[in-house]
């Protein structure tokens, strides 16, 4: 029976704890101990604690000391997070190193945590590395751009890659730990899945080996969705504040859809000048799956979770990206031709969408054909399928 450290260090929201909750599940069934250090506390409290010990996870700083404005690749991103200074890095990565020390970890599993797979590989730890494609970029050098359609020289890509490498291994230095050669070194050695799949991959299926990707797990949780009874094709909303939620709001107003609204980290009242008969606001977790299978069409800001569960159910979306992830992912939904892509800006220019969305067959029939190539997929077996192989690779 191993000790297995599950980590999350980097970003945010429930899909981080519900990806480690159901790969905990597969291994606890198998007799392994499971110890979680997670970024979030608040959101691993309803979800974990049942499973074994929740810890808080070494954190990265809120705000990066000299952040890049535009991230451009996965060395951007651990720039902005804490990688571009070696005193607070070596920090962090001490932390790391002495929680897997004193907790005798024999083996770390990591969903969006950078700094505990560099502890884990100095302590010559079998490591897994898993989650969204976003976060587990291929091992390619430089890492792919963020930005394709700014066709971002390879030279530029390298030049990142060099300038938080430096700062890695000063961090490394201080921590009398031996230097990295590459950043793509972070996650040598790692057992690596994708939970998603291959026409939604940020960075593009032909970038990954084959048989990266397992799917998603069905992680839908909450209450069944609760439709207004309102004649209008059923629109379920999955929101969060954003610079143009108002005018989405706006034309969802204007519009004759019968619309359910979930709005997460805002009070519902704040919306109540925008209700209607027929639309309905609630801060209330909606099953996700089953909103997907009941509605006609899906309005979200490109979670994978929330794509995978409409294209899962043939559903077609308006997608409304809030960050760089949401973009590489709504920009690959876009292309299999079963979802409309905008910024929100203007509420005219989104009434013509949700016409549209709900109006235009072609993107109801692309993703059904999403849905046909998945229909036999045991999408609950796929945790265990994961913990499985990372067992066997022991």
């Amino acid at each position: 029976m191993s000790r297995i450290l599950l980590a999350w260090e980097l970003g945010a929201g429930f899909g981080h704890v519900a990806i480690l909750r159901s790969v905990a599940q597969a291994l606890k069934a198998r007799g392994h101990d499971c110890i979680f250090a997670v970024r979030e506390l608040g959101t691993a409290e309803e979800y974990l604690p049942d499973l074994g010990p929740v810890l808080q996870a070494p954190r990265s700083p809120p705000l990066a000391r000299n952040p890049v404005k535009v991230q451009t690749s996965y060395a951007s991103l651990l720039h902005n997070t804490g990688f571009d200074d070696p005193i607070e890095l070596a920090g962090r990565l001490r932390a790391w190193l002495e929680l897997m020390r004193v907790l005798r970890i024999d083996a770390v599993l990591a969903n969006h945590a950078p700094g505990a797979l560099i502890a884990a590989r100095a302590l010559e730890l079998p490591r897994g590395h898993f989650g969204a494609s976003f976060i587990v970029p291929p091992a390619m050098a430089p890492f792919p751009s963020f930005q394709p359609q700014l066709q971002i020289a390879d030279s530029v890509l390298r030049h990142n890659e060099s300038e938080v490498l430096r700062s890695l291994n000063r961090a490394l230095e201080r921590q009398k730990l031996a230097p990295l050669e590459s950043l793509q070194q972070i996650f040598e050695g790692c057992h690596t899945r994708i939970f998603g799949y291959a026409e939604l991959d940020a960075y593009g299926a032909a970038s990954r080996a084959p048989a990266s990707h397992l799917g998603l797990p069905d992680q839908s949780h909450g209450k069944a969705p609760a439709w207004a009874d309102f004649a209008g094709p059923r629109v379920f909303a999955y929101l969060r504040p954003f610079a143009h939620l108002n005018p989405v709001m706006q034309a969802l107003q204007a519009s004759r859809l019968n619309v359910l609204v979930r709005i997460a980290e805002l009070p519902p009242q704040k919306l109540r000048s925008f209700l209607r008969p027929g639309l309905v606001v609630t801060a209330d977790s909606v099953h996700l799956r089953q909103a997907a299978e009941q509605c006609d069409a899906m309005i979200h800001y490109g979670p994978d979770g929330g794509t995978a569960d409409m294209l899962l159910a043939g559903k077609p979306g308006l997608l409304l990206p809030i960050d760089v992830e949401k973009v590489l992912l709504s920009w690959r939904a876009q292309q299999l031709g079963a979802v409309l892509v905008s910024e929100g800006r203007d509420a005219t220019a989104i009434g013509g969408l949700l016409e549209r969305l709900v109006e235009d067959h072609s993107l109801r029939r692309s993703a059904e054909a999403f849905a046909a190539r998945y229909r036999n997929q045991d999408r609950s077996a796929i945790p265990a399928t994961y913990a499985a192989s990372f067992l066997d690779s022991l």
